[in-house]
């Protein structure tokens, strides 16, 4: 396999002189990573202790939030990493020979890493269409599909088998590991040493390919549900129709939904055109393809908090915005300062 100069290195003579990335994208990772991880602890709280807000609906946003949980705890073990790394100083002084059997050959933790955000990336993608597929159905068609077995047999079958296939496939031949940030933050994915097209290839297939499609059909389910009730409501002449008013199987703070393509695109848009404008380098021959420059920059430390914030982001969406599961948590908070006042009252 033919390997081309990293993507943050320069060559000298016998050595290759690193350029480590700034602080401030670590920051940027570590704070969308724990924000989305409390994120994800919430909604998985909440499930459990709201019970009037858990319909099917939220069953599914579990599950992507299940996959959103590993894309953040995997990218905060990638920062981790590279700052453990950084500090130890594991890559200074390194011949060209030595840093691309690096590449070629990652540590344990760094292939772990890769495998696990590969695999739950694609899940999030999966579990974002089936929620707009689910919605789509049970409020325009009136189906119960959704709810019967071979339904969860499919569901589960495509959005975990799918990418479990996918990743395996990556790691049987090889191409997990170390990135070099050409397309991520400070954490594993696609070696960066590959050829050209290889790499373009290999990020297509595990990973940016199914990003666009879901940008694609998320975007049509979504608009589409937002179209159908603007006008469902003019046509029977209430503006103030709701989701439980059209089927049982939905709750009115269901429509909130219609918002969950929208924050998918707005968070890894910028990992999305780090992508395009690496393949339009390797189209068009540019010599800089692997080197950073300030748009690359600033689009990494977006793309840092982005591409780790998603289950923080559905937090507020699906919690703090939800009416039923805001007031579930503030009954949950206010029994147990109720509790805790009972309790002094009770040892004085």
């Amino acid at each position: 396999m033919e390997l081309t100069t990293p993507i943050h290195t320069t060559v000298t003579q016998n050595h290759i002189k690193v350029m480590y990335l700034p602080n401030s994208v670590l920051i940027c990772t570590y704070v969308s990573c724990s924000l989305s991880i409390l994120g994800a602890i919430i909604i998985f709280v909440t499930y459990c202790t709201v019970p009037e807000a858990k319909n099917q609906t939220r069953r599914l946003l579990i599950y992507l939030t299940i996959a959103d949980f590993l894309t953040s705890s995997g990218n905060l073990l990638g920062a981790l990493r590279y700052a453990y790394n950084d500090k130890h100083h594991r890559l200074h002084n390194f011949t060209d020979i030595e840093l691309r059997r690096h590449c070629e050959h990652p540590d344990d933790l760094c292939a772990i890493q890769s495998m696990v955000t590969t695999f739950s990336s694609l899940a999030s993608f999966s579990w974002t269409i089936i929620i707009g597929l689910h919605i789509l159905l049970t409020l325009v068609y009136q189906t119960r599909w959704c709810f019967t077995t071979i339904a969860r047999v499919l569901t589960h079958s495509a959005s975990w088998g799918i990418p479990l296939v996918i990743t395996l496939v990556a790691a049987f031949k090889n191409v997990l590991g170390e990135d070099q940030y050409i397309g991520s933050g400070p954490w594993c994915w696609i070696k960066g040493c590959m050829h050209n097209r290889d790499l373009v290839l290999w990020m297509t297939l595990t990973g940016k390919g199914w990003e666009v499609m879901t940008y694609i059909v998320t975007a049509f389910l979504y608009i589409y549900l937002k179209y159908y009730m603007i006008r469902k409501r003019r046509q029977e002449r209430r503006p103030n129709l709701r989701y439980s008013q059209i089927s049982v199987s939905l709750r009115d703070d269901d429509e909130n939904y219609v918002l969950l393509w929208l924050v998918l695109y707005i968070l890894r848009i910028w990992g999305t055109v780090r992508y395009g404008i690496l393949v339009y380098r390797v189209e068009t021959g540019v010599k800089t393809v692997y080197h950073l420059n300030n748009v690359d920059y600033v689009l990494m430390h977006i793309q840092s908090v982005g591409d780790s914030a998603q289950a923080f982001f559905n937090c507020l969406l699906f919690c703090v915005k939800d009416t039923a599961v805001r007031h579930g948590l503030l009954r949950m908070l206010c029994r147990r300062d109720e509790d805790r006042q009972l309790n002094d009252y009770t040892r004085l």
